[in-house]
């Protein structure tokens, strides 16, 4: 597993560190892609290659949460954050997931990822990203969505992650106003829906793993 997916994380980092040295936009405008509905989403582009295909001839299910994972660090690594992460020894972890697939994604076919910080308290980060086809500059309708609970952590330990964004990112303050307001009311119910379930549902599992732990010894 590691001599494919450390390869294609380090490329996946590679491009956002590249991208971000191509782009027009200033560091300040950089840090906030991708951060609540105000701003732009980041957007990753890939294929559904070798290693991703199965014996149905389409993206294997695991696959979209790899490149989910890849679209990730080439994000942190456009923003700035990755490299505030090293410098700190900071790292986001993942502690929850879920994904819903909505159409397939056929071999060698191109797809974007668009990717967002949705959401943020004083524990947990919730990030949002979309498949769609690639079509030039035209987003196609949403083929699948992945959304993913993390936290920050510092030497071991899970630390807030406001305060840590507050400390690191350029645009802080305006990346935290935008993680409390969206230009659509609608969208922003929805952000707020998805993240009350979200963690509804986490509660649900934890409890249901708590159970089946307390009657094992190992």
């Amino acid at each position: 597993m590691g001599i494919v997916h450390i390869p294609r994380t380090a490329a996946a980092v590679f491009k956002g560190l590249a991208k971000r040295q191509l782009s027009p936009l200033s560091d300040h405008e950089k840090s906030l892609v991708g951060i609540g509905s105000n701003h732009p989403p980041h957007v990753y582009s890939s294929r559904a290659g070798l290693f991703d295909v199965d014996l149905m001839f389409h993206m294997n299910n695991a696959s979209y949460l790899t490149h989910a994972e890849l679209a990730r660090w080439e994000w942190t690594a456009f923003g700035g954050t990755l490299a505030a992460n090293l410098r700190t020894q900071s790292y986001f972890i993942v502690t929850a997931s879920m994904i819903r697939f909505r159409r397939e994604i056929g071999p060698w076919k191109k797809f974007d990822i668009e990717t967002r910080l949705v959401s943020i308290d004083t524990r947990n980060l919730w990030v949002y990203q979309t498949f769609h086809h690639s079509d030039g500059n035209e987003r196609g309708k949403v083929l699948a969505q992945v959304f993913t609970q993390g936290v920050i952590t510092n030497k071991g330990k899970v630390i807030d992650p406001r305060s840590w964004v507050e400390e690191h990112v350029p645009a802080a303050e305006e990346a935290l106003d935008d993680l409390n307001a969206t230009p659509d009311e609608v969208e922003s119910s929805l952000f707020d829906e998805k993240s009350t379930r979200f963690a509804d549902l986490e509660q649900v599992l934890r409890r249901s793993a708590a159970l089946h732990d307390d009657k094992v010894t190992k």
